[in-house]
């Protein structure tokens, strides 16, 4: 996108200025050989509107110079007897009184003599116009090809605002508890009976990266049949939005979705839409003046769980490592690549990002790579950099800080529960 963005606005930009120049270069030749002021009609045809100029000019210009010696090509004027260059008899002549003959004369125009009908009186060949032909063409395809690519345009390279979506799914009721406004509009949503409800919080606007950052609550009521549900940043030319799709779950007896939580930031206006099976869904939109316990303050048994299931053995494990970094929310940071370090000990992971969404100084790397570091068994170090600045922690660095083997987080589960409920208190503390 970010190549093809400039190279398509400067292929656009060509295309229009390709048919005044065209137009211009026509009418500057034409002109010239019709006797005609060639500055003066090419500045009409190139800077008059939608091609008004150059239909003018052909309505407009003479006719004079339109005809060519049949012998040598030369311009010559409809009067001329002969060719001024070659010689060559253009009209034939009177038998009386020798005056030259206009094609289609009964008569002399000079005596009078009946003009027989075996005289010959040759035609002037007008001059074939191919350039116009030409112009012709490009006047109605050049348009088309412009507007062809500015749909194109607007709908496949639409300047995309930067997104970041988290969520998470399995929540339960009590683990809402100790957020009275939460757990209200979770028991007036179960008094209103069947249907989709939506508690939002808009945080106040960031003015330092202007994004516009919202989380929601969705809680779909009287579910009889097994749901998967994502959230997904939506855009095109005429909206953005984040999506909320509800669909039939692969297998049942799958994660509770009754209730799904969504971060979102964007520095679009923010709007919501809740599809199922694909249509779009109403829902009831309740907007909350306090925070909702979200992303932060993750609630810790549901994501130590989907971390646990994640545990690798070896650090080789590339789609494996890919997907416990996913999972760990270092995505939300930015664009990354991975790269890991198997083939002698220390063995490591190493993130490389090409773009944050925040400043790299101030953001907490530690928290991620310790649950890495936990996580992947032969795993001694993560490394994680913007090319500028550089994170790096090792097992042994995390263990101290931990006052307990980080290995243990995939040996023991309650040691990463236990792990992600000190760092959830730590941010609905502060």
């Amino acid at each position: 996108m970010s190549f093809a963005a400039p190279l398509y606005l400067v292929l656009v930009a060509a295309m229009f200025l390709v048919l005044p120049i065209m137009i211009g270069v026509y009418v500057y030749r034409d002109s010239t050989r019709h006797g005609m002021n060639a500055t003066l009609w090419t500045l009409i045809a190139v800077l008059a509107p939608a091609a008004i100029g150059l239909i003018i000019y052909l309505v407009v210009r003479s006719d004079s110079n339109a005809y060519e010696c049949p012998n040598c090509k030369a311009p010559v004027l409809d009067e001329y007897a002969a060719c001024p260059k070659c010689g060559t008899p253009l009209k034939a002549k009177c038998a009386r009184c020798g005056n030259a003959l206009s094609s289609g004369c009964q008569n002399c125009a000079n005596c009078g003599e009946p003009i027989p009908p075996e005289a010959k009186i040759p035609t002037i060949p007008k001059r074939k116009d191919n350039g116009l032909g030409k112009i012709l063409i490009a006047v109605i395809l050049i348009p088309v090809l412009i507007m062809a690519m500015l749909i194109f345009g607007l709908t496949s390279f639409r300047s995309s605002h930067p997104t970041s979506v988290g969520s998470v799914d399995g929540m339960r009721i009590e683990d809402f508890a100790g957020n009275k406004t939460v757990a209200e509009w979770l028991k007036n949503c179960d008094d209103s009976g069947t249907g989709i409800y939506v508690l939002e919080y808009q945080y106040p606007k960031d003015n330092s990266n202007n994004l516009n950052r919202s989380s929601y609550i969705v809680y779909r009521t009287g579910l009889t049949k097994d749901v998967s549900v994502a959230a997904v940043g939506y855009q095109n030319f005429f909206k953005e939005a984040l999506r909320i799709e509800y669909t039939d779950a692969e297998t049942p007896g799958v994660t509770d979705y009754h209730i799904y939580q969504v971060d979102y930031s964007t520095t679009a206006k923010v709007q919501l839409d809740v599809l199922v099976d694909g249509k779009k869904a109403d829902y009831k939109l309740t907007r909350s003046t306090e925070p909702l316990m979200f992303m932060e303050s993750i609630p810790w048994r549901n994501e130590a769980a989907n971390l646990y299931k994640l545990r690798l053995d070896y650090v080789g494990d590339n789609s494996g490592v890919s997907r416990l970094v996913q999972a760990t929310g270092l995505e939300f940071a930015g664009d990354y690549t991975l790269e890991l370090k198997t083939s002698e000990k220390p063995y490591g992971l190493k993130l490389n990002y090409s773009r944050v969404n925040d400043k790299f100084e101030i953001i907490d790397f530690s928290q991620y790579s310790t649950e890495l570091l936990g996580l992947i068994k032969n795993l001694d170090y993560v490394e994680i950099t913007d090319g500028k600045s550089t994170h790096r922690l090792t097992a042994a660095e995390a263990s101290k800080a931990l006052g307990h083997d980080v290995k243990e987080f995939g040996t023991d589960p309650s040691k990463l529960e236990d792990y992600l409920k000190s760092l959830y208190e730590k941010y609905t503390n502060d």
